[in-house]
C-alpha cells in the first residue's frame, strides 16, 4: 500500500519506542515504529504493508518511495 507520513514522534529518552503515522490510500491511518529507520520525515511518500489487530492499524516493512 501507499501512504503518507502525517505525524512522527521522536523520543530521545527512549529512542525504540519513537513512531509515527501514516495516511493509507485506502484512507484509514497506520500507527509504524520509527526504531530502525531512517531517512523518512513528514510528507514523505511511502510504501508499506498494513494490518490490524486489537489496537488499531499499523504498518511495518515501510519504505520511503524516492523521487
Amino acid at each position: 500500500m501507499i501512504g503518507m507520513v502525517t505525524k512522527m514522534q521522536w523520543k530521545k529518552s527512549k529512542p525504540k519506542k519513537s513512531y509515527g503515522f501514516i495516511h493509507g490510500s485506502d484512507g484509514e491511518m497506520y500507527w509504524f515504529s520509527l526504531n530502525g529507520l531512517e531517512g523518512i520525515s513528514i510528507g514523505d511518500e511511502v510504501r508499506f504493508e498494513g494490518e490490524r489487530n486489537e489496537k488499531g492499524n499499523y504498518a511495518y516493512k515501510v519504505w520511503k518511495i524516492s523521487t
